[in-house]
Formats: structure tokens, C-alpha cells, sequence
């Protein structure tokens, strides 16, 4: 078999989604594609693909790969291009072959080019970027409060096909425990809730940042939020919410409620804010999403102080975490410019079609 791995060029992406479709068994669509892979915040990802030259008759693709362009930046105002690794997949038929090595040889060599000082993102699959020079500094947690322990079920059996009849009796056991747990209760009088459009959402935010300068955060510029908010094709509905303390501003918070599942997306906290308060203020949201779905979760990490602490308070105002979840594999071409943990993570890291 003849194998080549280049760069997709523009009109060729309809194949490499067919292919996406083709082995995964779904149904994206060319729309879908062209948000997530063309018309990013940053521009274009640089996609990879690997054809079987031997087929003449088409364009046979049967490998694909690319990386999104990401900026974070500092409370300083730093910023630094990165890229989100998303789309790897290998047509089963080929594997073997090292395609999967060849076509991040070449983005690796596409990404130092394009100016990007790191690719990383979230995986199952550890040994297999691990084996081509990806480190994987830590594992994502999720935290759940389940509202109503029979819907929740229904979702979380459902989110990976392969779990087996244990695996059913264990979510539901889960749904159950959660839905049992005691959760916090009371309300600071003085604590008010302002909801708030995304552009005054990025302007308060990041003003309460400036305190926080040890940490790397996404870079939240309107042409970002309104890529992964607005624009954001999964039939997700977001709400971004202000809280005040003394007429101060205490907390930036971007909920997600689709169906009958709901999300934490983000949660900023005023930098010195008490814990008590913190405690109030996440109350407050669950008693808000409780009303219409039957599962909130948060994706939650203890890779640094203040992602540490945010775990804790999910507990505390009983959420169950759960030290599950996918890998965050991490590839820097600039060695010790940015710790991968001292990252601010929140599901907005993520495309949002989960």
C-alpha cells in the first residue's frame, strides 16, 4: 500500500468528515465541520490527512488529524498560540502501518511552523500519545448532583456503549448515591445574581484576573466566546451569570442546560473571596438549574490551588466527584514556558459536543 500523509487542502475536507462519519457511525455534518476545524477563533485548523494512493478511483482517506489554534494568556495579558489536538483517527483496515505516528510527525512540523508553542487536549487513549512524545500530566475528574436518579441513569449508561451489565448496575448506584447525598443549604442576603451577555461577561472577568497572575487561562476574547458560546452547533443553550457581594462583583459563572442535563461550564471567583460565599454563590446556581434538568456536571481538576479548591467546594455542597475522565495529553515545543498545571481548565477547554 502506498500511504501519504499531507496536509488536507480546503476542498478535500467533505471526504475527511465522510471518513470521520464513515468509522465512527455518526452523522456530522459539513456545517459542523466547517465550525469546528474552519472557522475557529484563531483561524483555520491545520488538518492532516493520510490517503491510500493505490486507489485510483477516488480519494481514499484512511487517516486524519488535526490541531485547532488556541490562544491562552495570563492575567498580565500574555498571550500564547496553542493548538487543541482533535479528529485522530486511523482507518482499522490500516492500522500497523505507523500512520498514526507519520501524520504527527507532520503536525508537529505544521504547528512549529504556524508559531504554536504547544498542542494538547483530552483522550482516552494514553499509550498511544504517550509513545509519540506526549506527556500526560494529569487526569480529568467529574463532578455530578443528580436530580432525578431515573433520567440520569438513561444519560450516563448511554455515554459509553461499551459499558457492560456491571458497569449499568454501577451507574445506577451512583445515580442513586447522588441523588440521595445532602446538599448545602442557606443564602447570604446580600449575595445578588445578575445575568449578563457574553461581552460584559469577558470585560468583569478578566478585570478580576489581574489578581490571579500565576495562572494561564483561555484567552476569552469576544471573537472566542462567541466561536464556542454562540455559534456552538450542539444544541446547547448557554447562560452566562454575575454575582455581587456588597454591590462587588464576587463571581463570573457560564451555565449549559440541554434537555435535561445541565453544565457548569465555568466558574470564576473574585480573587480573596471567602469560601462561605463561594459556598453560597455555587447554591444558589443549583438551586437555579435544578428546576429543569435532572443531572448538573462539572468537569473538575486538583492540579493546582485554585482548581484544588474548586474540587473541594463541588463536595462540600454535595456534588460527587469522581476521579474519572479523560487524559489531558500535553505536547510543548518551547520547554518550561508554561506549566500544563498551572492551567485554569474548564469544560470551555472542550468543543462542547459532550
Amino acid at each position: 500500500m502506498s500511504i501519504e500523509v499531507r496536509l488536507m487542502q480546503r476542498h478535500e475536507s467533505s471526504m475527511a468528515n465522510a471518513f470521520f462519519n464513515s468509522i465512527y457511525k455518526t452523522a456530522r455534518s459539513q456545517a459542523d465541520f466547517d465550525w469546528e476545524f474552519v472557522n475557529g477563533p484563531c483561524g483555520p485548523a491545520i488538518y492532516i490527512i493520510a490517503i491510500d494512493n493505490a486507489v485510483k478511483d477516488f480519494l481514499k482517506v484512511v487517516g486524519i488529524q488535526c490541531a485547532i489554534p488556541i490562544k491562552f494568556t495570563d492575567a498580565a495579558g500574555n498571550t500564547f498560540l496553542t493548538a487543541k489536538s482533535e479528529d485522530t483517527l486511523v482507518d482499522p483496515f490500516y492500522r500497523g502501518q505507523k500512520i498514526f505516528e507519520r501524520m504527527y510527525d507532520l503536525l508537529f512540523v505544521e504547528c512549529k511552523n504556524a508559531g504554536i508553542k504547544c498542542i494538547w487536549g483530552f483522550t482516552p487513549a494514553k499509550k498511544a500519545f504517550e509513545r509519540i512524545g506526549f506527556e500526560i500530566p494529569f487526569q480529568a475528574h467529574q463532578a455530578l448532583m443528580v436530580f432525578n436518579p431515573f433520567t440520569a441513569f438513561g444519560y450516563l449508561s448511554k455515554l459509553n456503549a461499551a459499558n457492560k451489565f456491571v458497569d449499568r448496575i454501577k451507574i445506577a448506584g451512583l445515580s442513586m448515591m447522588s441523588w440521595m447525598k445532602p446538599v448545602g443549604s442557606g443564602r447570604i442576603a446580600k449575595v445578588k445574581m445578575e445575568k449578563v451577555s457574553i461581552t460584559e461577561s469577558k470585560q468583569i472577568t478578566l478585570a478580576a484576573l489581574k489578581h490571579q497572575a500565576r495562572y494561564y487561562y483561555l484567552d476569552m476574547t469576544s471573537a472566542y466566546l462567541r466561536w464556542r458560546l454562540e455559534l456552538n452547533p450542539f444544541q446547547n443553550s448557554y447562560e452566562t451569570f454575575h454575582f455581587f457581594i456588597d454591590d462587588k462583583f464576587a463571581a463570573d459563572v457560564i451555565i449549559n442546560r440541554r434537555s435535561s442535563l445541565g453544565y457548569i461550564e465555568q466558574i470564576i471567583f473574585d480573587d480573596g473571596l471567602d469560601a462561605e460565599s463561594k459556598k453560597q454563590i455555587l447554591l444558589m446556581i443549583v438551586d437555579m438549574m435544578k428546576k429543569d434538568t435532572a443531572l448538573v456536571r462539572m468537569l473538575c481538576f486538583d492540579i493546582n490551588n485554585a482548581l484544588a479548591e474548586q474540587e473541594e467546594l463541588f463536595k462540600k455542597c454535595g456534588f460527587i466527584v469522581l476521579n474519572r475522565g479523560a487524559h489531558f495529553v500535553w505536547k510543548s515545543f518551547v520547554e518550561g514556558e508554561i506549566d500544563p498545571r498551572m492551567l485554569f481548565l474548564s469544560r470551555l477547554f472542550t468543543q462542547g459536543n459532550q
